[in-house]
């Protein structure tokens, strides 16, 4: 087939050279085309049959109507042995670019057969692409756990007790399976979630504390207090530090400062008593001393 071996475009001169190709009649035009595309396609090169209802199926006009114009769309067309209808200018075209460059085209052609029957022993392509960035990543296990390394690790960052490196494998596995993340490599990824400050924030918001004040609250050590943080365990302390600072101001108002009070001494009450008796008690007046001060 002249189209398996060269798949040229049909030279222009061809219809534009042609009677039928000036023709009022946009069937014939038409009829014209199909017929040299027809002969283009042909197992036998530049060949078409030469049965007439054949001639006019593929040029699409109706048998009356080939018979009346059949001869003028075959313009270009010689009339060979057996009836068939040969194209002179396409045929001398297939017979040049055989003689020159048949032998290759049909090892092209016989080549690539083989090729599409055994892709694997002879590839059409180039050289293979490496794979991509992806290879090697997988999702979490649905059985994923830390191991001693990453609990070692997890202690470091905070996380001491049972109940935290339980909420901690609770929060990794949702967040690795939260938008099917792949990675080679899950326990870096665990390492970098322990560091991580959303983990942090949400170990805070959970547990009231910060996972580095972690051991310093829970194993605080003899005579020290914990160092505590703004937070919701926070209030109690800020209450009874916030009242002892109330009842100093109200002492100092009222008799001085607080060195004035322990250094002052207590002074009976001279205003008389009602009836008549002595008064029972002390009074004191500004910068007097607190009850039980030495006189």
């Amino acid at each position: 087939m002249i189209n398996s071996l060269t798949h040229s475009a049909l030279d222009i001169r061809w219809m534009t050279e042609a009677t039928w190709f000036h023709s009022d009649d946009a069937s014939v035009v038409r009829a014209g085309v199909l017929l040299l595309e027809a002969a283009f396609r042909s197992t036998q090169p530049a060949t078409l049959p030469g049965d007439p209802l054949i001639l006019s199926r593929l040029s699409g006009l109706s048998a009356n109507v080939w018979t009346e114009k059949g001869r003028s769309v075959l313009q270009g067309f010689d009339e060979v042995e057996g009836g068939a209808w040969r194209h002179r200018a396409m045929a001398e075209l297939f017979d040049a670019v055989n003689d020159r460059f048949g032998g290759q085209i049909q090892e092209l052609v016989g080549s690539s057969v083989l090729a599409s029957l055994a892709v694997e022993e002879f590839p059409l392509v180039g050289e293979i692409k490496p794979a991509g960035r992806s290879k090697g990543k997988r999702a979490l296990a649905k059985d994923f756990q830390f191991n001693d390394a990453l609990l070692k690790k997890a202690e470091a960052a905070g996380y001491i007790t049972d109940e935290h490196k339980a909420w901690l494998l609770e929060k990794f596995k949702d967040f690795a399976t939260s938008s099917t993340r792949l990675y080679s490599n899950w326990d870096a990824t665990a390492r970098n979630f322990f560091s991580s400050s959303i983990t942090q924030r949400d170990f805070l918001t959970c547990f009231g504390y910060w996972p580095r004040d972690s051991r310093a609250r829970l194993t605080p050590a003899q005579g020290e207090r914990a160092p505590v943080r703004s937070g919701p365990q926070s209030f109690e302390s800020a209450a009874l530090n916030g009242s002892k600072s109330s009842v100093d101001r109200v002492l100092a108002k009222r008799f001085g400062t607080q060195n004035e009070v322990q250094d002052a001494e207590a002074k009976p009450v001279t205003r008389p008593a009602p009836g008549g008796f002595p008064p029972r008690g002390f009074g004191f007046s500004r910068g007097a001393g607190a009850p039980g001060a030495a006189a």
